[in-house]
């Protein structure tokens, strides 16, 4: 035989000897023996022997030897007797079977047990042990636990239960219950009772009823005093028997005892009746009589809404119309709807009733650059009160916004546009005291908003910041240099703080190009862009602009302010800023001493007197004029008519850039700028003062 048919015949005698051992039902009786016997049982033993008889026996064990060395609770040497984990006797001692103390044949219940033998390390009476045998014994179920509700039937090895004619065996095979689930009432009015009644009611029974009416009605419940009788502990909490009701989700009961429930109206037109009772009693049970009545829809649904029509009660497939009351708005997702439909639906509830009158919201009110607001609520009629952060802003336009129907916070004039903080402009407290060329050293407080600008090729120059993220100054001083070096803070340049440029722009009709032995000086302006804000304090603010359409000013002869860090009347350059008062010079003066082949147009300023005049490096700085419509005692309020732009000879006079003219450039390019970077996150404002 070869060895793999070898193999195949083994493995089939391992699987034919493994099926016959798990076959092998448990055995109907048997003998136990100590270890060695009739001989002498060895010291040290010990060993347990499981017993095993079919379902529906119990085990009876007798002895006919016992001789196992005695002592004080069994202590030396025992035979254990143990079902499940519980030891249920012991013995040793030396019996014989005609003696008194010979145990007698004893039955266990059971259908498992286990006989544990041990002794100890001495034998030396030379006990022999025991021999002992069990037997099956068919158990009687129906004495020993009363399994069954009402018949118990007995037979060898089992039992079964059975029941009254008018019962029947439950899926538990052990109680009896009354047949009465499955009853379904369909017809608008009628009456439902328990089984049998006036009779008692069967026990151990589970009766479920459906009553189903047309949609659009709900079942209404009613019960009498008399028709209502089920069985209940003197509590009442209905332990034994109970009657429950469930409709749309809600649950009605338990109830029980002889007081009926109250009118019940489910709100649904399914209602289920559940009716369980227990093994006891004898009550007579219940008559429920059920009608019909059409499903109203709540009144209350919509809050802070006008309804139209309007009605004490709405049944199915009534129709509304929803408004909202002042203050309050529908929103479906993100839009506004001035009214809603709503149908009253067969199961009581309307239609969109997820849509709801809102209170008006207008979310928080839009911060302003360097302001705050301040407010509590957000919903309609709600205030908001604007105000600038420091002294040295002015809020431009009105304080006081109110949340208003449509949403948005709206002022007096029912507009949206919100104020702005503009910077306090001008404040000067300059003091002219004598007679840059023909000038004086300015003092901190005089001219705040002065720049010193130095510039490659054009060297230094000056330079005017008009708010607190704009330098204005002259065309020819920065057309060459994107980047020029910024000073403010200081009448003193050395102690100034240099500010960062982000851009540089010439009005777009300035010629570009050198501007040594230049004739052409038309529309020398350009603007300066600061990489960050200055925060604006008593060291530095900005000059006013000119009114628009004020052309009269500044008047023929009226005085004003240049100043600078460029050449005095001695001809050299200062650390220290200098500034004098000039007049304002007829242009067409001017233009008649003025070189022919220069160009003099309504674009400039002439404005200067013997030996008071801007001069070399003072370029881009401001004329200043004091603004003679705003009055206060504390300080001049100055503004930037012209630009230093070139001159013939210092100290005679000099021609400036007239601003006026280019009001409408400087807005609109600003505006533009500031609008391209309007998403770009800022950083925080530079901080120039050191006090």
């Amino acid at each position: 035989m070869s060895s793999s048919v070898m193999d195949m015949t083994l493995r089939w005698l391992f699987l034919v000897l493994l099926g016959c051992a798990s076959a092998v039902s448990p055995s109907m009786y048997g003998e136990i023996t100590s270890p060695n016997y009739p001989q002498i049982y060895p010291n040290n033993a010990n060993e347990t022997w499981n017993i095993q008889v079919p379902d529906g026996y119990g085990i009876r064990l007798y002895f006919i030897h016992l001789d196992i060395e005695p002592s004080d609770n069994c202590e030396y040497d025992s035979l254990q007797v143990i079902i499940g984990n519980e030891v249920q006797r012991v013995f040793c001692g030396r019996h014989s079977l005609e003696s008194t103390g010979f145990p007698k044949e004893t039955f266990y219940p059971t259908t498992r047990m286990k006989l544990h033998f041990n002794s100890d390390f001495s034998n030396q009476e030379r006990y022999t042990g025991f021999a002992a045998y069990y037997v099956a014994v068919d158990v009687d179920e129906c004495k020993l636990s009363n399994p069954c509700s009402h018949f118990c039937n007995n037979y060898i090895g089992g039992f079964f239960c059975s029941c009254p004619p008018e019962y029947e065996l439950q899926e538990d095979q052990s109680t009896c219950g009354g047949n009465c689930s499955g009853g379904l009432y369909t017809d608008l009015r009628g009456q439902i009772s328990s089984p049998g009644y006036p009779s008692p009611y069967p026990e151990n029974s589970r009766c479920e009823y459906k009553i189903l009416l047309e949609l659009g009605y709900q079942v209404v419940l009613t019960f009498k005093a008399q028709d209502f009788d089920i069985e209940a502990p003197e509590d009442g909490s209905c332990i034994y028997d109970s009657l429950i009701i469930k409709a749309k989700g809600r649950k009605f009961g338990p109830y029980c005892g002889r007081t009926p429930p109250p009118r019940i109206e489910t709100g649904s037109y399914e209602v289920d009746i559940d009716f369980i009772t227990d093994s006891g009693g004898d009550n007579r049970g219940w008559k429920i009589y059920y009608s019909e009545d059409a499903i109203p829809c709540p009144t209350g649904t919509f809050q802070h809404a006008i309804v139209n029509p309007r009605k004490d009660k709405y049944i199915f497939k009534d129709m509304i119309t929803v408004k909202c009351e002042e203050g309050y708005e529908i929103l479906y997702g993100q839009k506004r709807l001035p009214s809603f439909r709503a149908k009253c639906q067969a199961d009581g509830t309307w239609s969109n009733a997820n849509l709801r009158c809102q209170p008006v919201n207008c979310g928080d009110p839009e911060e302003i650059t360097n302001g705050d607001v301040d407010f509590t609520l957000t919903t309609y009629g709600a205030m908001a009160v604007y105000h600038c952060t420091t002294e040295y802003y002015t809020l431009k336009g009105e304080d006081t916004y109110h949340c208003s129907l449509d949403g948005f916070w709206r002022n007096s004039k029912k507009e949206t546009e919100l104020p702005q903080c503009a910077a306090v402009c001008g404040k000067s407290s300059v003091i002219w005291e004598t007679r840059i060329l023909g000038g004086k050293g300015a003092k901190e407080g005089y001219f705040p908003w002065l720049v010193r600008v130095a510039s490659s090729p054009n060297g230094l120059g000056g330079a005017s910041l008009i708010s607190d993220r704009w330098v204005l100054t002259a065309a020819h001083v920065v057309q060459e240099d994107e980047s020029p070096t910024l000073k403010v803070g200081s009448v003193a340049h050395h102690m100034a703080t240099e500010i960062p440029v982000k851009k540089v722009i010439v009005h777009p009709e300035w010629t570009i190009g050198s501007n040594d032995g230049r004739l052409n000086f038309n529309n020398d302006i350009a603007l300066i862009q600061l990489a960050r804000r200055v925060e604006l304090d008593e060291c530095v603010y900005p000059v006013c602009l000119p009114q628009k359409g004020e052309s009269d000013h500044p008047a023929i002869r009226e005085a004003g302010y240049v100043a600078g860090w460029g050449t005095t009347e001695r001809l050299q350059k200062t650390k220290h800023l200098q500034f004098t008062m000039v007049p304002l010079r007829d242009l067409e003066g001017c233009k008649k001493i003025v070189p022919k082949n220069h160009t003099v147009n309504s674009n400039m300023l002439c404005a200067g007197a013997a030996g008071h005049d801007s001069c070399t490096h003072d370029s881009g700085g401001p004329l200043m004029f004091e603004d003679l419509k705003v009055r206060n005692e504390e300080y001049k309020t100055l503004y930037i008519a012209g630009i230093v732009s070139w001159g013939v000879k210092c100290g005679e006079f000099g021609m400036y850039t007239k601003v006026q003219n280019y009001l409408d450039w400087i807005e609109t390019t600003i505006e533009k700028e500031e609008r391209e970077e309007n998403d770009e996150e800022q950083p925080e404002p530079l901080k120039i003062c050191k006090k």
